[in-house]
């Protein structure tokens, strides 16, 4: 009798669990969360508000920037290589090139050349890679709008198609966070770990809708300042409260980089900050002013 009543116990636990969802056994609730700092800026055709949130947990504290932009043309939201080509060594402080660049609002890119030769990367409109990889996409069409590509729905040799349907952007880190308005189902295995205890520093953009993007910021490593970083799963959430259709996770840890008018305005995970292959970033005027030209590299 013993047994079974033991059996039911296991069994009534197992099914309770089951009926938790799995964000909820993903996300832990900070103990509280303050918005420290929020600022606005006006540049005519390019409106920035950056917001300052802290999370405080039972052992640690979580600091992190949401920047909200609107821009007037889509245009506005272009990426820029270190050194102005694709290469394979190129690398340079975030800074460095958002200043050469006439760049605004500007963050670290998916850092496209470190260890991997895979995926797809289009920037501004050229095609600079084609090849197979297993990692989610995020394209960017010349009217500014998001898609997501889970992995394993894009078709290798297919970038001149995407192309001429008119995506001018095409990022491969990753993973999706948020497609189609709803948290994604993580991948197990990635280039990077995706388990809800991982807390690392982040960079990752998403799309609310035409013209409106959120770029999130977190800070770690850094103690009694952001002591660990964020989860993806936080992140998730964080997207979806802010009504993003899409959001894509980009190179985080010591890359993590925010710059507003050449000024950082995070606090980056080392002691300096981290050469990087390439940014994104907003500008203000027309595309033929934003940014000299990038070509590849012999």
């Amino acid at each position: 009798m013993k047994h079974t009543l033991k059996g039911l116990s296991l069994l009534l636990i197992f099914t309770l669990l089951m009926a938790v969802s799995p964000l909820s056994l993903a996300y832990v609730e900070p103990r509280s969360k303050t918005l420290e700092e929020s600022s606005t800026h006006d540049y005519g055709s390019l409106k920035i508000q950056i917001d300052r949130w802290l999370y405080e947990f039972k052992n640690h504290d979580l600091r992190f920037y949401l920047v909200d932009v609107l821009v007037d043309d889509p245009a506005q939201l272009r990426t820029a290589f270190a050194g102005d080509a694709y290469s394979k060594g190129d690398v340079e402080p975030t800074s460095d090139i958002a200043e050469r660049n006439n760049a605004i609002l500007a963050v670290n890119g998916d850092f496209y050349n470190y260890k991997d030769n895979i995926g797809l990367i289009i920037r501004n409109g050229v095609l600079y890679r084609d090849k197979a990889t297993t990692r989610d996409l995020l394209l960017v069409y010349a009217d500014g709008t998001f898609k997501g590509m889970p992995a394993g729905t894009h078709t290798t040799g297919s970038g001149e198609s995407y192309i001429a349907e008119g995506v001018v952007q095409a990022f491969c880190f990753g993973p999706l966070l948020v497609n189609n308005g709803e948290i994604t189902e993580l991948p197990k295995k990635y280039i990077i770990s995706t388990k809800d205890t991982i807390r690392e520093p982040r960079t990752a953009i998403g799309q609310v809708s035409k013209n409106h993007y959120i770029v999130l910021i977190a800070d770690g490593r850094r103690e009694n300042w952001s002591d660990r970083g964020m989860t993806m799963q936080e992140m998730q959430k964080v997207f979806v409260e802010l009504g993003c259709q899409v959001a894509y996770n980009l190179d985080g840890g010591g890359s993590t980089t925010l710059i507003l008018d050449g000024e950082k305005i995070n606090r980056s995970s080392g002691s300096h900050e981290r050469n990087v292959s390439d940014i994104v970033c907003f500008t203000v005027g027309s595309e033929a002013d934003a940014a000299p030209a990038q070509t590849a590299a012999p």
